[in-house]
Parts: C-alpha cells; structure tokens; sequence
C-alpha cells in the first residue's frame, strides 16, 4: 500500500468520524419543536439548564417545560400535536418515530395543569406504544384527541375529545360536531374505564382508587385550570369519586395522631381485676359422679340397649337369609334363575 493511498484511507476514516459526531450532536436529538406561543417565554429545562420555551425552538427528549403564564403548542416529528396552557408542568419522557417503518414510541407526562393531546403517525401506528401519564392515572390512546386536567395534589380530569385536523391552541377551530372520535383508556393500579364518545370525562382521586363511571359534559367547557377551581356540574365533588363506596388509602393517609390506646384508664374498669392465673381451672364438674345414678336411671338405660341390640341382630340375620338364598340360587337349574 502506497502512501497515497493511506492518507487517502486517513481522510475517508476522519469524514466518517466527523459525520457521526455531527449525528450526535444537540442538533440532530430535536424531536420537535414550539409552535404556538401566547404570553411571555416559558421555562423549558433541559439537563440541568434552564431554556426560555418559546416559539421556534426545539425540543428533546426529558425535556421539561413549565409554562406559568404562558400558552404553548408543541409539534412533534411523527404531527403529534400537544397545547400546555397556563401554570401546567409537562415532561417528555421518551419519543421516537421511524416514518419509513411506521414504528416510535411515546411517553410523556403532565404533573400539574391543564394538558390537550392530539394524535399523530406513533398513535395510528403503534397506538399499544404510547402512553401519557398524570400522578395518578394512565391514558392509553387509539389514534384521538383529549384533555387532561392535573390539580396541585395529582388528582386528575379526562375528557375525550373530537379529533379536528386544524388543531388550534387549546381548542379547535374546526366544528367539532363534524369531527371523528376515537377511543382511549384511563387506568389506575385498581382499574380502568374506556371512553369512546365525544366530551366523556372521567376524574381520578388517587392512583389506588378506580377511575370514576364517565360521564358526558353537557355544557362543553372551556378546558383550562379554572376547571380545578369549579368542576363541571356532573362533577359536584370535583376530582374525588364519589362512586367509591370505601376510600382506599395508602400508609400516608393514616392520621397517626388519632392512636389514643394511651389515653385510656385501665385502671377505672374491671378489665384487669383478675387474669388467667387466678382463674380455677378445676372448679367445674367434667365428670358426671356415677354413684349418684339412681337403680331407675341404670334400667332404663339397659333397656334402651337392649332394644338396639336387638334390632341389629335382627337386621343381621335378615342379611344372612339373604346371603344364603343368593348362594342356592347361583347353583341352581338355570330355569329357576332371575
């Protein structure tokens, strides 16, 4: 091999190494970016940095975006389309798209405020992949539009929307009765509900507890924080079900200060006047005293054994008869047979 012809190799080795560094790059780890914008720059956080969130820029992976004042659209690679409105927090925890195999996954989750999701190419593809989650309950979706209402403890609103293609900055600018639904599952660690008609909402009050029946909202409201505030009027207790007969709790809803075992007096009650010891273990009659049966008592006994007695002899006998004919029977002529 000539020199020529290893520099050659050098520089082909060098172009390689540069062109998969460049693939590594920020740059190239965009999955999507900001669309919309209403109010001031939001704060995106993004290993370790804090980023002002606004139109324009891109995002990445565990990105982490909260918006305080701020209205913010979010499109994704795959046209997977997300609006955080005012004082929501919202995580990307996992996304990836392959157009030409039709194959990505997606995890993303809302930890307080108000969250819209629309849809793209990972849910119509692979809708089994994607996963959007608050504190409390799961959404699982099959290609379809929803809402999803976070309040300051984790507790959570669902509400299933029309899937309008002009997917406007929380709501829609297309007329939602024209629109598709779809469906989508909400689930906690105790269950789960399927929602497949337009406006369906389901609350959920703790990760161990059922997500409540859905219910349809009548008057449509605007989805936004206030809804933490005043509930829809199908939700009279707001985020709590009130479908469930008994409230399951963790250890850290055990109010430890109600223990009041110590505040008893034992002392004023009979519950320790006497114990186990001072008890008279033989003071009662096990055995009945045989000397004072009377000479009546032990006949009629005897001739209640006597009958039984001969009853079963006379039982015992008839056993016999029998026994002995079946045995004259089975050497007899066969005409006589049965």
């Amino acid at each position: 091999m000539t020199v020529q012809e290893m520099k050659s190799i050098s520089l082909k080795a060098t172009a390689y190494s540069i062109i998969l560094l460049m693939l590594s790059s920020p740059a190239i780890a965009s999955i999507g970016s900001i669309t919309e914008q209403q109010g001031p720059d939001a704060n995106l956080y993004r290993d370790k940095n804090t980023i002002a969130a606004k139109k324009g820029g891109s995002l990445e992976m565990n990105d982490a975006i909260e918006t305080k004042n701020t209205k913010l659209a979010l499109t994704f690679d795959d046209n997977t389309k997300v609006a955080v409105v005012e004082g929501s927090q919202f995580i990307i925890d996992e996304f990836a798209y392959n157009p030409s195999a039709n194959t990505g996954k997606l995890s993303m989750r809302v930890t307080m405020g108000t969250v819209r999701y629309a849809s793209g190419g990972v849910a119509k593809n692979n809708p089994e992949n994607v996963r959007l989650r608050t504190p409390t309950a799961t959404v699982s979706v099959r290609g379809t539009d929803f809402a999803m209402v976070v309040n300051e403890i984790g507790q959570s609103m669902v509400t299933l929307l029309p899937s309008c293609p002009d997917f406007g900055l929380i709501e829609n600018k297309d007329d939602e009765n024209t629109c598709p639904v779809g469906e989508i599952v909400v689930s906690t660690m105790s269950g789960l509900v399927v929602m497949n008609q337009a406006y369906q909402t389901t609350v959920v009050s703790s990760q161990y507890s059922n997500p409540s029946k859905p219910k349809i909202l009548k008057d449509r409201p605007t989805l936004n924080n206030l809804l933490i505030i005043t509930p829809p009027y199908e939700f009279p207790k707001g985020f709590e079900n009130d479908e469930e007969s008994t409230r399951t709790t963790s250890f850290l809803d055990v109010d430890l200060l109600e223990f009041d075992e110590l505040m008893k007096d034992y002392l004023a009650t009979n519950e320790l006047a006497t114990s186990d010891l001072e008890r008279d273990q033989f003071g009662g009659d096990f055995l009945d005293n045989m000397l004072e049966l009377t000479l009546g008592d032990l006949g009629d006994a005897m001739e209640d054994m006597t009958e039984c007695y001969q009853q079963f002899t006379s039982i015992l006998g008839l056993k016999i008869k029998v026994i002995i004919m079946k045995k004259k029977l089975q050497y007899a002529p066969n005409a006589f047979r049965m």
